[in-house]
């Protein structure tokens, strides 16, 4: 990967989040529920709310912009196999393995935008009929917080784990994204209460931010490394 690729992916790292916070925070729209409610009344809001067009498409644009940031996730997880190649070849393992997580973290991403956009797509570009059973509705959209904060969450904790485990036995980023790293681990653990995700998703960004300023090095540097000593060398003989 050349340099100006791998700056790209370290770019397309940033989009992702920002793509993932947005398509989380319009996928994750719902009525409002009170613990008091029963299983009745959590239906119709249910069957209201999706009856609003302004609400569905919501859910659409949300269940766009993750599906989008799947995309972004994986380009940027390209970049970080590319970097943890460079950095020596025992952590060629370590990078494949990145890769193999991205695609399920990708999946994990999709999969909660179709479950976020399958019945307010139906409705808006189907002509289907706005649901009258409030309780399939609500079961079907609620599985995209398990999609993102469960699976997701799964995943990035042991994407993030590899990383830091190949961060502290090489030179492939500063060893305090090792660190943040783990306490990151600890959040994608926990995400399941919200909260947490937000160290995961400080840690792409810190990931993507110092593969911006701290580049792979270009052929030309890395030919001139290898031919120094060899000159050095010939020059003392």
């Amino acid at each position: 990967m050349r340099t100006s690729a791998f700056r790209r992916s370290m770019v397309a790292g940033i989009v992702f989040v920002a793509l993932f916070v947005f398509g989380m925070f319009f996928s994750n729209d719902a009525p409002s529920i009170k613990s008091s409610d029963s299983a009745a009344v959590v239906a119709q809001k249910w069957v209201d709310w999706l009856a609003t067009k302004s609400h569905r498409t919501e859910h659409l644009i949300g269940a766009y912009l993750l599906i989008l940031a799947a995309i972004a996730f994986v380009w940027f997880c390209l970049g970080i196999r590319e970097r943890l190649e460079n950095a020596g070849p025992g952590e060629v393992v370590i990078g494949r393995f990145v890769s193999l997580l991205s695609v399920l973290g990708a999946g994990a991403m999709t999969a909660a935008a179709m479950t976020a956009a399958v019945i307010p797509g139906a409705v808006n570009f189907g002509g289907e009929k706005a649901p009258t059973n409030g309780d399939a509705a609500h079961w079907i959209m609620d599985l995209t917080f398990p999609f993102l904060f469960v699976v997701f969450g799964l995943v990035s904790a042991a994407l993030i784990a590899a990383v830091a485990i190949a961060t502290m036995r090489s030179d492939a980023f500063p060893r305090w994204v090792a660190y943040f790293g783990w306490l990151a681990v600890l959040g994608a653990i926990g995400a399941v209460i919200f909260l947490p995700m937000a160290l995961v998703l400080l840690w792409y960004l810190a990931v993507a931010v110092v593969g911006l300023v701290r580049p792979l090095p270009t052929a030309e540097a890395t030919s001139s490394v290898a031919t120094a000593p060899s000159a050095t060398s010939r020059s003392s003989a």
